[in-house]
């Protein structure tokens, strides 16, 4: 006997209950865990690093707690650590939508993730493959365990591999006037 999973629509989206340990991903509900605490001390460094040297009148700043639209059919919808999105742009898209959409449906100027034990987001290979559907100019992937930064940048249709270390000052692609000291970062982690 063979049972069938019904995919989730997008308007099945919108009458769901808010879950912000769910991503759904290719019309598939995927509920994580709970990020770890060092985890979460990691991206709250980056977060108020990246947000002291933002211009609030034209970058905004996004934590894991609100869905970022890929795909309407089949639905996917990611919950990113952090994203940055120039502000203009995120408030045309947002007009544009409905009241009622959950999900942003504009493209971030910048992506992290922060990799866990628990691979809690599922393959690297599928959400850099989201990601890349959307044409994220940039994804940074924090690696705590190793310690490792890995940076992707979208060319050609794709997130190409640019940079893998574990030291130094890095600056984004579309915000160069943005530093991270990847030292700092490591010892937030360490916390």
């Amino acid at each position: 006997m063979s049972t069938s999973t019904k995919s989730i629509t997008y308007e099945d989206s919108l009458t769901m209950p808010e879950n912000r340990f769910e991503e759904i991903v290719h019309g598939e509900s995927r509920v994580m865990p709970p990020v770890t605490f060092f985890h979460a001390c990691l991206i709250r460094k980056l977060s108020k690093t990246l947000e002291a040297q933002l211009n609030p009148g034209r970058y905004s700043l996004f934590g894991g707690d609100v869905g970022l639209g890929v795909t309407r059919a089949p639905l996917t919808c990611r919950v990113p650590d952090l994203m940055v999105f120039q502000t203009e742009t995120l408030r045309r898209g947002r007009s544009h939508g409905a009241a009622n959409d959950p999900y942003i449906w504009t493209t971030p100027e910048l992506i992290v993730e922060c990799l866990s034990p628990s691979n809690r987001k599922g393959s690297i290979q599928e959400l850099l493959a989201d990601y890349a559907r959307i044409a994220v100019p940039e994804v940074w992937l924090l690696d705590p365990k190793q310690p490792q930064f890995t940076s992707y940048r979208y060319e050609s249709g794709a997130l190409k591999h640019w940079l893998t270390t574990e030291t130094g000052r890095l600056a984004p692609l579309l915000l160069p006037d943005v530093t991270v000291d990847l030292a700092e970062l490591w010892e937030a982690f360490g916390a």
